[in-house]
């Protein structure tokens, strides 16, 4: 009976991790592990952040189509992978449901970011 009870639970950790490692790098995205989506992503946003701040102080960034609602929603999809950037390199020490939400983050901060490079480029190359 205790054999059971411990098979069971090994199983189902196992399985936790495995689903989320899963659900947290796309199929389509080239990485095999989240680690390295999560890393590119970071960067990506990064880049995209930097961009859109240099526009901005150029005053190249007209205040219609929609460029704000996009760089507001990319904050707000990537809040979770930042803090966990910043977490990370201050050494703190993160929960397992915490890891969690951020995995199942950065695929929409991916998309995010996407969305707003889509609009820079098009500012940069015209309609």
């Amino acid at each position: 009976m205790l054999f059971a009870h411990i098979r069971i639970l090994a199983l189902t950790s196992c399985l936790g991790y495995i689903l989320a490692g899963c659900a947290s790098v796309p199929a389509n995205s080239g990485y095999s592990d989240f680690s390295s989506y999560a890393e590119a992503v970071f960067r990506h946003q990064n880049q995209v952040t930097s961009r859109l701040m240099m526009l901005n102080e150029a005053d190249l960034i007209p205040d219609s189509g929609g460029y704000q609602d996009a760089e507001d929603s990319m904050t707000d999809a990537c809040e979770l992978l930042n803090e966990y950037a910043e977490r990370q390199s201050s050494h703190e020490n993160m929960g397992w449901r915490f890891k969690t939400r951020v995995q199942f983050s950065v695929e929409g901060c991916d998309a995010s970011i996407k969305r707003m490079q889509e609009l820079l480029d098009k500012l940069q190359t015209g309609p």
